[in-house]
């Protein structure tokens, strides 16, 4: 049996000065404008709280951290673990692409170097996710500049991490990573076409990133970081204009993932299905209004689960939410 609370650990607090933890990797800030903020280890996303008692995200770990930080760009590190940020101003960069890629680049050049190679999970948040710029999408062009950055780093597509890309309502383009001496190993989902693998109707270089990621270091337990998950089967977004119907397969996802993932687990370690239970969720939410029934079925399928509810613009302009998290798995 393994039940081992060694490695990171995620957490809601209300008050974005409490520590949480001896020792944090960062805290990410729920809030109305994203900014350069690396100092005391603050993470600016410019996506609002709508619901629930926490005004920031801390991701903490149980041994000492290192940290620094610059104007743009923040880092810390343990013996086992590698967060690093880095905000982007598009004007300065060139744009949206051009910016996206420039980080991503920096990014994987500053893993490499520190000597933590692996991806596991990255977060993406930016402005005007769905708004047209040259005859395109704000987000394909975010898509490009990540694309570009992973294929001139050598990044194939079985280490593309799982990952997230919201439209916040205002600011910096927002990257932050987490970072392994370690692969975690991706997943895909049974019920949905690999992202990397999207037609071109869905633009010029289809999104690069795994459903899930699960992190197995010796004494550590399993933990997984489930990706953006939405109402999408295949590649087609199911029920446009129904947010019941949305909130239903966005669910269903979430389940044949974990089902899925916890199956294969058990393949590797003699048969043992693992209780795979949330540390936490959070709930993008595109229309405010939406939030009362959203909370609603949500509380239904994760009771005891944290859970925060933040206004954001999905990457699909016909998602009106979607849903990542952390789960642990324990044998």
């Amino acid at each position: 049996m393994l039940v081992n609370s060694a490695g990171i650990h995620c957490q809601y607090l209300c008050d974005e000065k409490a520590s949480g933890s001896e020792h944090p990797l960062a805290k990410i800030l729920f809030d109305a404008r994203c900014v350069a903020s690396a100092d005391k280890h603050y993470l600016s996303t410019g996506l609002p709280l709508l619901e629930g008692a926490s005004s920031c995200e801390v991701i903490s770990t149980t041994t000492d951290v290192k940290r620094g930080h610059s104007k743009n760009f923040y880092w810390a590190e343990t013996e086992a673990y590698l967060l690093l940020a880095y905000w982007g101003n598009e004007d300065e960069e060139g744009g949206l692409e051009q910016a996206t890629e420039t980080i991503y680049n920096k990014l994987l050049t500053e893993v490499q170097t520190r000597g933590y190679p692996h991806l596991v999970r990255v977060w993406n948040y930016f402005a005007n996710i769905n708004h047209l710029e040259q005859g395109l999408e704000r987000y394909r062009h975010f898509c490009i500049g990540r694309f570009n950055a992973f294929a001139a780093q050598g990044i194939a597509e079985e280490q593309f991490p799982s990952a997230c890309a919201l439209g916040h309502v205002g600011g910096d383009l927002l990257i932050y990573a987490l970072a392994t001496k370690v692969p975690a190993q991706h997943f895909e989902n049974p019920q949905q076409a690999a992202a990397y693998h999207y037609p071109r109707e869905y633009g010029p270089r289809s999104p690069s990133f795994a459903r899930a990621s699960l992190l197995e270091l010796a004494s550590h337990a399993p933990k997984l970081f489930v990706s953006g998950t939405a109402s999408v089967v295949g590649f087609v977004t199911q029920h446009p204009d129904n947010l019941d119907l949305q909130i239903k397969v966005t669910l269903e996802n979430l389940d044949c993932l974990l089902t899925y993932i916890c199956t294969e687990y058990s393949k590797n370690h003699e048969g043992i299905m693992p209780n795979c239970t949330a540390e936490v969720i959070k709930v993008y939410v595109r229309n405010p209004q939406d939030l009362p029934e959203i909370k609603r079925q949500i509380t239904s399928a994760y009771p005891t689960a944290p859970v925060v509810y933040l206004a954001a613009e999905i990457c699909r302009a016909d998602l009106l939410l979607e849903v990542d998290g952390i789960w642990n798995l324990v044998c």
